[in-house]
């Protein structure tokens, strides 16, 4: 047979570690408790990165207007091309957040509810978006 570990935490139905940093345009950018946050963490050295980005900026464009915000943490340098994107863009040259999400491997995406992460998902799957996008939904729905 074949072994299934548990992902590396935090992971789904856990608190999401708080952060507050700086975004690429000197503006700050804190994650608090309250909130829908879809937070991804991206490589400009990773092709799925390149793959996951119109569809994350399309996500932002659409579900920023209901209140969601969306970061994408690059663990290495931002590329130039992100500066008129409709979400936020953090560099994290240090590690720091790599580290406080356990991220090994990107893309590494979280859903994040009233600081309780209720989705994970690691790589670039078609399929990753379209449930997302149901997650959002009945996270969206939940609260009205």
């Amino acid at each position: 047979g074949s072994l299934t570990l548990a992902q590396p935490a935090p992971n789904t139905g856990e608190a999401a570690p708080y952060f507050g940093t700086i975004r690429e345009n000197g503006e700050s950018f804190e994650l608090s408790n309250e909130g829908v946050y879809v937070l991804t963490f991206w490589s400009i050295l990773n092709q799925d990165t390149g793959e996951a980005r119109p569809e994350f900026e399309e996500m932002a464009r659409e579900y920023t207007e209901e209140g969601v915000y969306f970061a994408a943490v690059y663990v290495s340098n931002a590329p130039e091309s992100e500066k008129d994107v409709p979400y936020n863009v953090l560099q994290d040259g240090t590690g720091e957040l790599t580290a406080k999400y356990n991220v090994k491997r990107v893309p590494r995406l979280f859903l994040i509810d009233d600081g309780m992460i209720v989705l994970v998902q690691n790589g670039y799957y078609q399929e990753n978006e379209e449930h997302l996008r149901e997650e959002l939904d009945r996270v969206l729905s939940s609260k009205t």
